[in-house]
């Protein structure tokens, strides 16, 4: 089975198990026990924090152009986002999160796309802006890669990325090595798809600021941020932090333009 395929398969999966717990993984939510307004105001905090801080940038997108959620769940942050922009699309590639997505959706400039493809299903230039967080950290990295360079290609001249990755994983001594080895391998995943139990588990992958850059081409990167989105109190609840965690996932938030 392809990466795509088996990525598709596993969000599949979690998104008929308890969409809203594997969006945010917050264990007392566990079992259906997230209140939907409660988990929907977690995504109108998180965008209201990056436009601050794009704000404090001087790096504003264009209101009235279109916005796109990569990785949009249910709309957590895709109707969030319509508040502000002229149309918003989210997209994802799990059919059951979609259609829980458009069950909850409240606006009419607001559209859910089903996408299974490394390639966009969007025209060059088509967005004045893009955000993605907590998404591509559960993509391999060489289709993570492939997206970095779709986000560019809908990006519009002008137009505001942002998005954020585990940039790598500090281990300082030798059971934090074991759970990096762990993570890397993915044993449990495999072994469980090996047997034929469930579809897999979502993965943590990393991708160093090298590598992003790279791949950016000649789009400019503004700002980087260290963050909090791979923290067990994420929540949704993002923060910018002053520097790194000594031990576990560090992650990164990329402000780009084009």
């Amino acid at each position: 089975m392809s990466d795509i395929a088996t990525l598709e398969s596993v969000w599949e999966s979690l998104a008929q198990r308890d969409a809203l717990h594997a969006i945010l993984t917050d264990e007392t939510k566990a079992g259906g026990k997230w209140e939907v307004a409660e988990f929907m105001a977690t995504g109108n905090a998180e965008i209201e924090t990056v436009l601050r801080h794009l704000a404090e940038l001087n790096c504003a997108p264009d209101w009235n152009g279109a916005a796109l959620d990569f990785g949009c769940g249910v709309g957590r942050l895709t109707q969030a986002l319509t508040r502000h922009f002229a149309s918003c699309v989210g997209t994802d590639i799990s059919e059951s999160m979609i259609r829980q997505a458009q069950v909850l959706n409240k606006f009419a400039h607001c559209h859910y796309v089903q996408n299974s493809e490394a390639r966009l299903p969007f025209p060059d230039a088509t967005f004045s802006f893009i955000y993605s967080n907590i998404v591509l950290q559960h993509i391999p990295p060489r289709l993570t890669k492939e997206y970095l360079r779709e986000f560019v290609r809908v990006l519009a001249p002008g137009g505001v990325l942002v998005f954020g990755v585990q940039d790598s994983f500090e281990a300082p001594n030798f059971s934090g090595k074991v759970i990096r080895i762990r993570h890397v391998l993915q044993v449990r995943s495999r072994i469980k798809r090996a047997l034929g139990i469930g579809r897999g588990d979502m993965q943590m992958h990393f991708l160093p600021e090298k590598a992003v850059r790279h791949l950016l081409g000649s789009a400019k990167i503004v700002d980087v941020q260290l963050t909090n989105t791979a923290a067990k109190d994420f929540n949704g609840r993002l923060r910018y932090l002053e520097e790194a965690p000594r031990s576990g996932y560090i992650g990164k938030q990329y402000c780009v333009t084009k």
